[in-house]
């Protein structure tokens, strides 16, 4: 039975997909017993192609085009999780396969109060650990209230409002050092990164006492049907 989830999100994004794939598909078949995938496609403009093989993998598509969906796509994520435990990650930060097996080694003995973040380099280099990469229980999440689609369709603070809400309603958060993610040279083209509007609406949200949020999946989405590549079928 499964004990973590993995979960990604990507727009635009099919050759960092295919990389994690590719390292995917190469663990051993216990540790797989042990994970599953959840991977959402925020309406990329050319819908993203997963083959699946022998992984516990869904797939799930936005069908609204909102910039900037992270909020969505992780409230999305978080209700259709089969597991307690949930790793959320950007799809250019890569863990191998002995840092999965150590997190999942780990989760009897983690605090599920705590938001567990990791090490993260860069060119064989630590650099800042990743905001949105992170180790949560499910309850936890919806305990912080999810994230706040009031931020969708613009980019910048959703992440820091979640990480506030989290400590003021959760927990701390806890750094495990012995678990480091990859930072690969992925950045989303074509959006507009001006962070003036959702800076002013994260004052506002402050000013008014950060309420939590409120209406999550505020758009449709699917789930794509996934076959298994005739030269990965078991």
């Amino acid at each position: 039975m499964a004990e973590l989830t993995l979960i990604t999100h990507v727009y635009n994004a099919q050759q960092p997909v295919d990389h994690q794939l590719a390292l995917w598909k190469r663990y051993d078949p216990a540790l797989l017993a042990r994970l599953e995938f959840l991977v959402i496609d925020d309406h990329s403009d050319t819908p993203l192609q997963v083959g699946k093989g022998r992984l516990d993998l869904r797939l799930l598509r936005v069908s609204d085009d909102i910039d900037w969906n992270m909020p969505g796509c992780r409230n999305l994520a978080a209700l259709q999780s089969r597991t307690e435990w949930m790793l959320f990650f950007d799809v250019d930060n890569v863990a191998d396969e002995a840092a999965i097996a150590r997190i999942v080694n780990a989760l009897p003995r983690l605090d599920p109060n705590r938001l567990h973040v990791f090490r993260r380099t860069e060119g064989g280099v630590d650099v800042e650990p990743h905001i949105n990469s992170f180790l949560i229980t499910r309850q936890g999440f919806f305990r912080a209230g999810g994230y706040d689609e009031d931020f969708s369709g613009h980019y910048g603070f959703e992440d820091v409002l979640f990480r506030t809400q989290w400590r003021r309603h959760v927990g701390g958060e806890v750094l495990l050092t012995d678990i480091a993610f990859e930072q690969l040279g992925h950045r989303t083209g074509g959006l507009d990164r001006d962070t003036a509007r959702n800076q002013a609406l994260i004052h506002a949200k402050a000013a008014a006492g950060l309420p939590r949020a409120r209406g999550l999946l505020r758009f449709g989405w699917d789930e794509v049907a996934l076959a298994a590549a005739p030269a990965e079928a078991a």
